[in-house]
C-alpha cells in the first residue's frame, strides 16, 4: 500500500501513450529485421554438377629407365618411359595441370639441370617461338593416337622439346608463339636440325597457341559478345559448354573487362545497377532485353566453390573460380557465377553481393538429374552483402529517431510534472500535519 509521504519513480501513463509506445516498439523491430536480416537459405534440393580432379599417378620405376648422365644417354629416347608418359598426359586438363602441383612460372633451364632427377616427373610448362614440328610417327600407347614433336625456342634464348599425343592446330606454325606442358622426360641433345644441348624434354597432350596479352581491356566490344550462341535447349550445344569447354574470346574478353574496370566503378555506381533477384530482371532475361556485357548485381548464399586452371589465352588469366550461389527469389535455385582469378577465403554459406556481367544463358545437369536453364554472370571478385542504406531508410530511420526523441521530452516533462506535485503535495501534507499538531497541543496557564 502506498503511503502518503511516498513519490512515484513513473508517473501512470495515459492509454494514448501506452499504444504509441507499443507501436514504436513495433515500428523499430520491423525496420531492425529488415535492415538486418539474412535469410538462412535451406540446402538446395538440386546440388550443382562437381568437377572431380582424378590425379594420373607415375611409374618411378620406369621413369628411372630414363638416362641423361651423358651425351651418349642424352642422344637416344627411352620407348617404354616415353610411352608411359604419354598414356598418362593424355587426359591432363587444365585443371588436373593445375592439381599436379605446376609451377606458376616457367623453372628456369639452369635451375632444371642443376636438379634434374628432383624435377623429373613433375608437370612443367615453357612458352616460345615454334623452331620445328614433326609428326606423326607410330609407336603411341593408345590406339588412335600418334607421336608428334616440337622445338620451342624460349625468350632467353634457350630451347626446348617436347613430345605430345595430338595434332597441331592449323594456326600453329613454325614461327608461331606456343605454350608447351608436360612431363619432364629426361634432359636431351639433338645434332639435326638444331645442335642442341642438355634440352629439357616435356612429355605432354598438345601444343597450345599461345597469345601476345592484350592489355587492360577497358571497353567492352559487343559485336564479340554478341556472337555468342546459347539459344539450344540440346545437350552439347554451347549453352552447355562449362567452364574448360567455354575457353575462348568472348569469356576472356568479359573476365578481362570484369577485372580492368573494377577500380574504376564506384559502390555508389554498382547500387544504381538492376539485380538479378528482381523479377523483372528475369523477364528482361527471358525477353532478350538484357544485353551481353550488362553489369548486374546477385544477392544470394554461397554454395560451392571451385578452381579452374585456365589455358593459354591473351587475357594473362591463370585461373578462374566457379562459384555456386542460391538465389531465394529463384526458389532456391543455383545460378553460376565465373571469377577470373583464386577468390579470397569466406565462410561456408556466406551471403554474397555479387557485382558482375551478365555473360550467356547456361544450360547444367544438376547431380539429382534435374536440367536447369539460367544466366551466367563473370565478376571479379566475390563480396560479403552489405546494407544498402537507401534514401528511403534514412528517412524512416530519421523519422523513427524525431518520434523517439519526442517520447522521450514527454516522458521526461510528464515526469518532471509528477514530481514537482508530488512534492507540492507532500509538503502540503508536512504542513497540515503540523498545524494538526499544533492544535491538539494542550495551552499552559
Amino acid at each position: 500500500m502506498q503511503t502518503s509521504g511516498s513519490v512515484r519513480l513513473l508517473p501512470p501513463l495515459p492509454p494514448w501513450l501506452r499504444f504509441v509506445l507499443a507501436g514504436m516498439v513495433v515500428a523499430v523491430g520491423i525496420y531492425l529485421m529488415t535492415a538486418f536480416e539474412r535469410a538462412d537459405a535451406p540446402r538446395p534440393d538440386d546440388p550443382p554438377p562437381t568437377i572431380t580432379v582424378a590425379v594420373p599417378v607415375l611409374d618411378a620405376q620406369r621413369l628411372a629407365e630414363a638416362k641423361d648422365d651423358t651425351r651418349e644417354h642424352r642422344l637416344v629416347i627411352e620407348p617404354e618411359p616415353l610411352r608411359h608418359l604419354l598414356a598418362k598426359a593424355i587426359d591432363v586438363s587444365p585443371t588436373v595441370a593445375a592439381a599436379l602441383d605446376r609451377p606458376e612460372t616457367p623453372v628456369p633451364l639452369a635451375e632444371l639441370r642443376a636438379a634434374k632427377s628432383t624435377w623429373r616427373g613433375r608437370w612443367l610448362f615453357y612458352e616460345g617461338v615454334l623452331e620445328d614440328v614433326s609428326g606423326p610417327r607410330e609407336g603411341h600407347p593408345i590406339q588412335g593416337y600418334s607421336i608428334y614433336e616440337a622445338t620451342v625456342r624460349l625468350a632467353d634464348g634457350g630451347f626446348v622439346l617436347a613430345a605430345f599425343s595430338i595434332a597441331p592446330a592449323a594456326s600453329i606454325q613454325r614461327g608461331s608463339w606456343v605454350r608447351i606442358e608436360g612431363y619432364l622426360l629426361k634432359l636431351r641433345d639433338t645434332t639435326y636440325p638444331l645442335r642442341i644441348d642438355a634440352a629439357p624434354l616435356l612429355v605432354g597432350r598438345e601444343l597450345q597457341r599461345d597469345y601476345e596479352d592484350w592489355g587492360p581491356v577497358t571497353q567492352l566490344d559487343h559485336e564479340l559478345l554478341n556472337g555468342i550462341d546459347d539459344s539450344s535447349y540440346w545437350p552439347g550445344d554451347p549453352a552447355w559448354h562449362d567452364i574448360e569447354e567455354d575457353q575462348g574470346q568472348p569469356l576472356w574478353h568479359l573476365g578481362a573487362y570484369a577485372r580492368d574496370t573494377a577500380a574504376a566503378r564506384s559502390l555508389a555506381e554498382w547500387r544504381r545497377t538492376p539485380t538479378v533477384n528482381d523479377p523483372k530482371s528475369y523477364e528482361g532475361f527471358i525477353g532478350g532485353k538484357i544485353a551481353r556485357g550488362s553489369p548486374m548485381r546477385l544477392f544470394g548464399t554461397l554454395i560451392l566453390r571451385t578452381y579452374i586452371a585456365a589455358p593459354a589465352n591473351p587475357a594473362n588469366i591463370k585461373l578462374w573460380t566457379v562459384v555456386w550461389v542460391q538465389v531465394r527469389e529463384w526458389g532456391g535455385q543455383l545460378l553460376p557465377v565465373w571469377v577470373p582469378k583464386r577468390v579470397r577465403e569466406l565462410p561456408e554459406r556466406a551471403q554474397l553481393e555479387v557485382r558482375g556481367y551478365y555473360y550467356r544463358w547456361l544450360n547444367y545437369e544438376a547431380q539429382t538429374g534435374r536440367r536447369f536453364r539460367v544466366p551466367l554472370l563473370i565478376a571479379d571478385d566475390l563480396a560479403l552483402e552489405s546494407i544498402d542504406v537507401t534514401s528511403g531508410t534514412k528517412t524512416i530511420g530519421m523519422w523513427l529517431a524525431i518520434v523517439l526523441g519526442g517520447l522521450i521530452l514527454l516522458l521526461w516533462w510528464s515526469q518532471h510534472r509528477a514530481g514537482k506535485a508530488s512534492l507540492a503535495h507532500s509538503r502540503e501534507m508536512d504542513e497540515r500535519r503540523r498545524r494538526r499538531r499544533a492544535r491538539t497541543q494542550p495551552t499552559q496557564g
